[in-house]
């Protein structure tokens, strides 16, 4: 009984927390950067956005997210615990850093923009109609007698062919369902989060900076007593 609950421990120490991840590359050198610090290196990428659009139903890049791939190698057996929050992205020297963001909280971002109000019945679409003639006879209410000209009218309402959001017409509103899955798809690919003891690699979605920049990605990892600077090449596209 012992020896199991050794093991659930051991289990929970491997990997814990929010996101399931990707597998990593054989070697942290098979990454466009590694740094080493501490007992740990930190190896990533910067995912170029037509790939983004390929990987994720959600456009992120439109959407203003930069996707970076990190991969975690401690040494020793060493234990890291991960969270998305020590890691900072800077673009070039004069940009501001960007934290990243959870997937949860990306796919609440994603969804509040559209937050509109719901999509409106098709437009209504009167038509009238008039007639003359001559009549000539008794009235039936007063028996009186009468002729001459009379003229009549009526109006119709039918349905048009619709109408959607300004911006698009075929698009339905967001559905609850619609989020729960671009949330769940996020976080199958963010990096885990938790006490991990093994390799272990993930998305990271940090917002772009307010303006364009250009330059080197600088990621910084604040997990470790002595935080890991990483410089990333600018991937084609952007």
């Amino acid at each position: 009984m012992k020896r199991l609950a050794c093991l659930c421990l051991t289990s929970g120490l491997l990997l814990a927390g929010d996101g399931y991840g990707i597998r990593p590359r054989g070697n942290a050198t098979d990454y466009p950067a590694h740094q080493t610090a501490g007992g740990t290196t930190l190896a990533g990428a910067v995912i170029p956005p037509d790939q983004c659009r390929r990987m994720f139903s959600a456009d992120l890049d439109h959407a203003g997210y930069i996707v970076i791939e990190i991969a975690i190698y401690p040494e020793n057996n060493r234990e890291v615990d991960l969270s998305s929050n020590d890691f900072m992205l800077r673009i070039g020297s004069e940009s501001d850093a960007s934290r990243a963001v959870s997937a949860r909280t990306l796919a609440a971002t994603l969804f509040k923009k559209d937050n509109r109000q719901p999509k409106v019945g098709p437009p209504i679409d009167v038509a009238t109609s008039s007639t003359i003639g001559w009549e000539n006879g008794r009235d039936p209410i007063t028996g009186q007698r009468r002729s001459g000209v009379y003229t009549g009218g009526g109006v119709g309402v039918g349905t048009g062919t619709g109408r959607g959001y300004p911006d698009d017409p075929q698009r339905p509103p967001s559905t609850g369902r619609d989020r729960a899955t671009v949330e769940q798809e996020l976080l199958d690919k963010a990096l885990p989060e938790g006490p991990t003891r093994r390799v272990v690699a993930g998305y990271l979605y940090f917002p772009k900076p307010s303006k364009k920049t250009k330059g080197s990605y600088e990621i910084t990892y604040y997990g470790e007593p002595e935080k890991i600077r990483l410089l990333l090449p600018s991937p084609a596209g952007r």
